[in-house]
């Protein structure tokens, strides 16, 4: 069995059904791993949707941000912005079926050792803290109580961990650090600047590069498509930016080989 983690789908549903012939995807036998942001600003987040959860006893997921505001705008929370694709799905006969199973999806998995995330790990957690962390926010969102949850799931503050945070500010800070995170300034999260590493305001680094990190276990993400396709010992990240005319990229784990698929078109352009 051969597992694989692609990264930020994005409702991209011709190059996802490219990607799985390049690797010869096996039904019942190989696994996926999805990086989250299966929906929205591509043109077929429902077709993407309607496969992971028909082939979901071979497919796990994390969710990203993209899903939860999905989520949000079903459960009332959000609406709609230009842009925005994933809307199709709510007017779906189906949409229920679908959205209560992605409501329980989590924001974390631990895949051979492996740290699985959308956007990241916050520096100074560890994988243990993170888990436990990502675990207690999923009983949170996806329980009898989730309305209240994603009520207060949304915003910029708190932006940097501390213990005195209120149950409510934990939660959306995990949130966000899992789901959102891209540069921080020294231990605070930074949700203004999105885009290269080279252009970068000089007070600001990358969540993975702060001397706070605790990389007890190699982490792989994607939401980041400025970043592109990058491999450390430590960390990878695989959004390739299919949305953007970019590609849509698979990590085989047992030998970190790498296969990506170009996309068919530039779905959205950047700045849009």
């Amino acid at each position: 069995m051969a597992k694989y983690v692609i990264g930020d789908i994005q409702g991209c549903m011709d190059e996802f059904m490219a990607l799985l012939g390049l690797i010869q995807f096996k039904v019942g036998e190989d696994r996926l791993i999805l990086l989250g942001d299966l929906v929205n600003r591509g043109p077929a987040s429902l077709a993407v949707l309607r496969w992971v959860y028909q082939h979901r006893s071979d497919v796990d997921i994390v969710l990203g941000n993209h899903d939860l505001f999905l989520l949000a705008v079903w459960l009332g929370f959000a609406k709609a912005k230009s842009g925005d694709t994933a809307v199709e799905i709510l007017h779906a006969n189906d949409v229920d079926v679908l959205l209560e199973w992605l409501i329980q999806q989590p924001l974390m998995r631990v895949v051979d050792g492996h740290s699985v995330v959308h956007a990241g790990i916050y520096p100074g957690w560890s994988q243990r803290t993170a888990f436990e962390l990502a675990n207690e926010a999923r009983v949170r969102y996806a329980g009898k109580e989730r309305m209240h949850w994603f009520s207060v799931m949304f915003g910029n503050k708190p932006n940097q961990w501390q213990a005195e945070l209120t149950t409510e500010e934990s939660f959306r800070f995990t949130v966000n650090a899992f789901t959102r995170m891209r540069f921080c300034a020294e231990n605070k999260l930074d949700f203004k600047f999105k885009g290269e590493l080279d252009s970068a305001p000089e007070h600001l680094h990358p969540w993975f590069e702060s001397g706070l990190n605790c990389f007890d276990a190699p982490i792989i993400f994607g939401h980041w498509s400025a970043l592109g396709l990058k491999q450390t010992p430590n960390y990878t990240c695989l959004d390739t930016g299919c949305i953007w005319g970019g590609a849509l990229t698979a990590l085989r784990l047992e030998d970190r080989q790498t296969f990506a698929v170009e996309a068919a078109h530039a779905y959205q352009q950047v700045g849009a």
